[in-house]
């Protein structure tokens, strides 16, 4: 930087296996304090990913620079001009190293850029002596950053210790504010504080109600952890007197209270700790502690530096938990609306996902439901109100409460349209719905489906899809009083398989991805896969998901009286106590009834360990479905707790000794299961093959 006079450099090294350069030295002067710390080297905007693919100096100014990201801005506000010259070798392409100057003081000349290409040279030949020594540099997460001595604004100098802190601070505060999550802010900010503070040890604690609970912890001890974890306000530590005096705390190597923190007790007589609140106006949060050793006692002095780090922590971790707190009572009040369990007649199967958009965290107005028919057949409804905002939650809870009134009165597809266009009109919501209804008599296999303005099913019968002919797709609901629908009909096939689906799942032509079509029905034969797999791409949809995402999926098996003869289920109360027994003696009975009583054992282990799994740690009421094929037996246990059942090895701390263990015998012995989500529950599978009896083994799956 002295010899070519730039205000910042940077060394940039590859990392591996990533068309990625990443900033592992900073140099940095009073007037340069930004930097860009990840360059893809297939940008044809920065010189550093010129001079990669060029293996020459290449140079922009700001203005090239920032016409491509103008949210560089806030890292250099004052015109640069930028350039790069390759680390390159005969053998090895390392990286690149960059310069920057100010324009204002003229910029880069001639025998500037002749110059730091003959550095880039000097450090390459470094370089290439480390790694034919077999110890090739990659770049850390977050570069290490030096002061050039220089003289600062005001006269006087930067400190060694000044620069670096100002450096990480800035850049935290750009990273921040594009986190969502607190959790992603506090890991944010200990990586900077590890790393780029040189601190020893850090800890994050929040306030949650009247305690501090940990929300972030590196380089401490165990047990210190485990003790400091929920520790009531009312406690004196270090972190609840930052928290209640609102005052940055130092604490000297040979305080008793910071003692026994580190992993290493001699640590303790090396490092001091700075404890600062994290405040957001008078209001605490909670609080940053640090541990530094002796050779950063230098940071005692940079107070004005430290209590900026904890305000933009404090900012952040509030600006998180908020979005967070509405997040969650915005998926709380959907997952609500939506039908805690879908009912399992005996002839079809179904399953249900749902996925929220991640572009805000307003409510949709997404719904689906299965309905149990008068005369015994089965409706599947699916609809999506316009807006994503409380009155279209709103709305949706009435729709759905009203189509199902309809249905259960006894009115075909087409009639219950009619009606919920006249219940919305009348209600004076300025809103509009669409919505698609699908009746099904399981005995005949006979359906009727009338849409208002919403995607028609798609329907598959091995694997092709089966053209709806006939289907006049009427307007939405709630635009005109006197609109009219009508159904079209058909016959279907046992083992044809119905997709209904809202907006959010289909591309911009307005149809489910072909591909993904495509490869979900050729050939999968288990509907919770398929559904996962169809939900799945949701995510590959768009980068930001503007529109939630429902999936209503039904297999029609055959006639219902013959389905009867290989479907059995059972539902368990929450608390029944003895749900997992009666579960087992009913699982031998009808085991027996089909002749398969030499499954009985290995089938009583299994459904025992799920249902008490679903009863246990979901803490819902559970349904045990037990389904006959010809080559297997298929047990679904559902519930509604949303969260995903795991196989552990090692039990949690809040389950008993020996709990959590229970889904690791399933994977052991089924032949097959799962784990899938599916609208406010989840259903937990597994399939054991039925023994073969000439061979006297199972058959293979």
């Amino acid at each position: 930087m002295h010899e070519v006079g730039a205000a910042a450099a940077t060394v940039f090294l590859r990392v591996p296996g990533t068309p990625e350069l990443r900033a592992a030295v900073v140099a940095v002067t009073a007037l340069g304090v930004g930097s860009v710390e990840r360059v893809s080297v297939d940008d044809d905007v920065y010189p550093s990913a010129e001079a990669w693919r060029t293996g020459r100096v290449a140079t922009a100014h700001s203005t090239e620079i920032m016409a491509g990201h103008p949210d560089l801005s806030v890292l250099a506000p004052l015109p640069y001009q930028a350039a790069a010259a390759p680390l390159f070798s005969a053998t090895h392409r390392f990286g690149t190293i960059t310069a920057f100057w100010l324009s204002a003081h003229g910029g880069a000349d001639r025998a500037q850029l002749e110059r730091l290409a003959e550095i880039a040279a000097d450090l390459t030949a470094g370089l290439e002596e480390l790694a034919d020594r077999g110890q090739a540099p990659e770049p850390p997460r977050v570069p290490v950053v030096v002061a050039v001595d220089d003289q600062a604004a005001d006269g006087g100098r930067m400190t060694s210790a000044t620069a670096p802190l100002i450096y990480h601070l800035h850049k935290l505060a750009i990273l921040l504010p594009g986190v969502t999550r607190t959790r992603d802010a506090v890991d944010l900010a200990m990586e900077r504080v590890m790393s780029g503070f040189g601190a020893s040890a850090a800890i994050v604690s929040l306030i949650d109600a009247d305690r501090l609970y940990l929300a972030g912890a590196s380089g401490c001890a165990r047990e210190f952890l485990r003790t400091a974890n929920g520790v009531p306000l009312g406690r004196s530590t270090p972190e609840t007197d930052a928290v209640a005096r609102q005052r940055q705390t130092l604490y000297a190597t040979a305080d008793p209270r910071v003692r026994g923190r580190l992993p290493d007790e001699a640590s303790d007589d090396d490092c001091f700790w700075v404890v600062l609140p994290l405040l957001v106006g008078d209001r605490p949060v909670g609080a940053l502690s640090m541990a530094f050793d002796q050779r950063h006692k230098e940071i005692v002095a940079e107070q004005a530096t430290l209590t900026a780090l904890a305000t933009v922590l404090a900012q952040a971790v509030e600006r998180t938990q908020m979005h967070e707190a509405r997040h969650e009572l915005a998926e709380g009040l959907q997952q609500a609306l939506l039908p805690r369990m879908l009912p399992q007649p005996a002839g079809v199967v179904s399953t249900s996902r749902y996925a929220s958009a991640t572009s805000g965290i307003e409510l949709g107005g997404d719904w689906y439901d299965l309905i149990g028919l008068p005369a015994g057949g089965v409706a599947m409804v699916i609809g999506d109100v316009e807006g994503h905002n409380t009155a279209a939650a709103v709305v949706m809870g009435q729709l759905r409460s009203a189509v199902r009134a309809y249905a259960a009165e006894g009115h075909d597809p087409a009639a219950v349209l009619t009606r919920a266009n006249q219940l919305l009109v009348g209600l004076d919501t300025d809103l509009f719905a669409t919505c698609c209804c699908v009746w099904l008599d399981p005995d005949t296999g006979r359906t009727q489906i009338a849409s208002a303005g919403h995607p028609p099913p798609l329907i598959f019968t091995n694997a092709a899809a089966v053209p709806l002919s006939g289907l006049d797709v009427g307007i939405p609901l709630g635009i005109e009083a006197g609109a009219r629908y009508e159904a079209a009909e058909l016959e279907l096939e046992p083992g044809a398989l119905l997709a209904c689906f809202t907006d959010g799942l289909v591309d911009f032509a307005g149809d489910l991805r072909p591909e993904a079509v495509k490869a979900a029905f050729a050939g999968e034969r288990d509907l919770e896969s398929l559904a996962d797999q169809l939900i799945g791409g949701f995510e590959d949809l768009h980068v930001q998901h503007a529109d939630d995402a429902a999936l209503l999926l039904a297999r029609y098996e055959g006639p219902s009286a013959e389905a009867r003869r290989n479907v059995r289920q059972l539902k368990i109360h929450r608390r029944d106590l003895l749900g997992a027994q009666r579960t087992r003696a009913l699982l031998r009975q009808w085991l027996d009834g089909w002749g398969l009583a030499d499954m009985a054992d290995e089938e009583e282990l299994l459904v025992s360990e799920v249902v008490t799994n679903g009863l246990v740690h979901g803490d819902s009421d559970v349904y045990v479905y037990v389904r006959r094929y010809p080559e297997r037996v298929r047990v679904e246990v559902r519930d509604s707790d949303p969260h995903p059942a795991q196989a552990v090895t090692i039990p949690r701390e809040e389950d008993q000794a020996e709990g959590g263990r229970g889904l690791v015998i399933v994977s052991a012995l089924a032949s097959a299961w799962g784990n899938s989500p599916g609208g406010r529950g989840k259903t937990v599978w597994f399939e054991l093959p039925i023994a073969d009896p000439e061979r006297g083994r199972h058959l293979s799956t």
